[in-house]
């Protein structure tokens, strides 16, 4: 009788164990992450087709986007949930995988440190949505700017760095190793944080 009773609590167990499996990868099934082509959000299970890169998945919004990809990887790669946008409502760096909440307006995903911002965003996305640009380190000065406003771009082993001035560039490129490392993405504590954590507190 014992014999039995403990076989029946090791099948539960089991059965347990299984269940939080499949529990964890239909969670893992959902998660959100970002279509490195349109830049848009969508949840694993919905993508419409994934590309494996350089030993990291992709995931796509549709097949068009796949096929942008494949075409030319490197052109888009960087595109995804490490890059760091700006909350177009306060000016804040924010890493896309830690935006509070995002928003699709005319064809394009805006991300938000917090929700107040994406509130106002949604009252007038006129006079918010061309504000929201990527933000690049120069990884010379460790200057921030907007990609667009780079005085030049350069490609060292598959990334490519932003620079903003001719001068940066040239040292860049006479020693890459030396700079390589500093020019990674922005933490979310850059410039504009401190205008959100008055807002927060307000």
């Amino acid at each position: 009788m014992k014999r039995y009773s403990k076989s029946l609590v090791l099948f539960f167990g089991f059965i347990l164990v299984l269940a939080l499996v499949v529990a964890a990868q239909e969670k893992a099934a959902d998660d959100t992450v970002t279509c490195p082509v349109s830049g848009k959000t969508v949840k694993k299970s919905e993508a419409r087709g994934l590309y494996v890169y350089k030993g990291k998945t992709y995931y796509f919004c549709c097949d068009g986007c796949r096929e942008a990809f494949v075409k030319d990887p490197e052109k888009y790669a960087h595109n995804d949930a490490d890059s760091t946008v700006m909350d177009p409502v306060c000016g804040m760096k924010v890493k896309k995988s830690e935006a509070k909440a995002t928003y699709e307006y005319k064809d394009s995903t805006y991300y938000f440190c917090m929700n107040e911002c994406l509130e106002k965003f949604k009252k007038d996305p006129e006079k918010y949505a061309n504000t929201a640009e990527e933000i690049v380190t120069c990884p010379v000065s460790g200057e921030t700017i907007k990609k667009s406003e780079a005085a030049g771009k350069y490609e060292y082993k598959g990334k490519t760095y932003y620079f903003c001035c001719p001068n940066c560039q040239e040292k860049f490129v006479k020693d890459p190793e030396k700079y390589a490392k500093k020019g990674g993405e922005m933490d979310t504590e850059s410039q504009g944080s401190f205008a959100c954590a008055v807002k927060k507190t307000q």
